[in-house]
């Protein structure tokens, strides 16, 4: 039953392409009454001023289907199996390589000529379009890119003696342990590493530290159980053997691990952009006045390295019109929308390089969008996780790699071995299945 309904899905989009999908260089088809959106819940109020602007220009009705990030993937591919019309969904960088093979969303770059393709994606972070990129196809227009950002508590380093936060992990750990020594801080920092993203996104900020890669050139061979690898996971062992990040960290996910460092019993915290929003809330936080953001530390000739998250919209195959669909989204994701996303994100996020340049930047000045800089330097040293290009990635992550490190951190196995238990597993998968 599943297979027909993709093959459905499948013939949908051959037949868009053939009989129904233009270039917006040539006339627009005739106007639907009503375009409706599968959002994230936040989007819906950061993207809301731009699809105002679309709706009073046009005449045509936006309906937002708001849901929280965990409920999205399966309202999405539920609609879409289910022929259920709807124009645009929210993409996460991560699902691209599997909804867009399945045919579940339609290709960018051929609702587009290639001069107006090229124009339109000049404007974003080169980034941007690569982490909504694969298999030959742009499966959406980016909208938020969410970075890792490095958090200290400035208090207990000023306590310490430190002007300035650590530029190495070398240098973090000392201080980590200062701060333990001393009673400042239970922990130094406490990360999320459980079997599922959060504890992919750590091994990918350690494997990339460490110089590594996932694969090699030519993704025909993985390669995280290289020397770099072994370092990568090694040192994520120590860290949690010594006490410097707590063994719950095993069972936590980086959308609740945070509350250690708001309370100021840890000193450092590298998470995602919303934390901010959480470390300046009296309600929420006990650091208010001390949170401060830094550049990720380096290790040896790697001075820093971040993960890139975030995400667009697609448009669906059972679109009412691709034509204005793709409108809809140019507004959404363009500068219109990107103004939302700086007031939202404190200046961090967006993915138009125009707000981080001359004469917008000045709109944004420092003291009201605090991480407009941080995220700017951060994303120049921005890379992408697996799930960027691989469409089994949910069986490479939850079934085969992670499993393999938790086995490593718990000690059950040495790290060499768990490393290579994951390679031949996944290679087998790769030979047999491809990207």
């Amino acid at each position: 039953m599943k297979s027909r309904i993709f093959g459905s899905v499948l013939v949908f989009v051959l037949l868009l392409m053939v009989v129904g999908v233009h270039s917006t260089t040539y006339a627009m088809p005739e106007k639907p009454d009503k375009l409706s959106i599968i959002a994230l819940d936040l989007d819906a109020e950061q993207f809301a001023s731009a699809v105002e602007i679309f709706e009073e220009k046009y005449g045509i009705e936006v309906e937002w289907i708001r849901l929280p990030y965990g409920q999205l993937w399966g309202q999405i591919t539920t609609t879409i199996m289910g022929g259920a019309t709807v124009d645009l969904y929210m993409m996460s960088n991560s699902w691209h390589p599997e909804l867009g093979k399945l045919g579940m969303a339609l290709p960018i770059d051929q609702l587009m000529d290639e001069e107006e393709l090229a124009e339109l994606t000049a404007n974003y972070f080169d980034i941007t379009i690569e982490f909504l990129s694969s298999h030959g196809h742009l499966w959406g227009l980016p909208g938020t890119a969410t970075v890792l950002l490095f958090y200290y508590n400035s208090a207990i380093l000023n306590e310490l003696g430190y002007t300035e936060p650590p530029e190495t992990w070398d240098e973090l750990l000392q201080i980590s342990r200062e701060a333990q020594a001393a009673g400042l801080a239970e922990y130094g920092f406490f990360p999320g590493w459980i079997v599922g993203e959060d504890g992919m996104v750590w091994f990918d900020l350690m494997l990339k530290l460490h110089g590594g890669a996932w694969m090699n050139e030519e993704q025909t061979e993985w390669t995280f159980n290289s020397e770099a690898g072994v370092e990568a996971l090694t040192f994520m062992k120590e860290i949690l053997d010594e006490g410097i990040v707590p063994r719950a960290a095993l069972e936590v996910s980086d959308w609740a691990n945070m509350y250690t460092f708001l309370a100021g019993d840890a000193v450092f915290e590298i998470s995602w952009v919303f934390l901010y929003g959480m470390a300046v809330d009296p309600e929420q936080s006990e650091i208010v006045d001390d949170i401060e953001v830094a550049l990720i530390p380096g290790i040896g000739e790697v001075k820093t390295y971040t993960v890139l998250g975030g995400g667009g919209y697609a448009i669906s195959p059972t679109t009412r019109s691709p034509e204005w669909s793709l409108e809809l989204l140019k507004y959404m994701k363009g500068e219109e929308g990107g103004r939302g996303t700086m007031d939202f994100m404190y200046g961090a996020e967006n993915c138009w390089k125009a707000f981080y340049e001359e004469p917008l930047i000045h709109e944004f000045p420092l003291e009201d969008y605090p991480l407009r800089d941080a995220f700017l330097q951060q994303i120049e040293h921005a890379g992408l996780r697996p799930s960027d290009y691989l469409t089994w990635y949910a069986e490479f992550r939850s079934n085969i790699f992670m499993p393999a490190v938790h086995r490593a951190l718990l000690g059950e196995v040495g790290v060499q071995e768990a490393l290579d238990q994951a390679y031949e597993a996944a290679q087998r998968m790769l030979v047999r299945e491809g990207l």
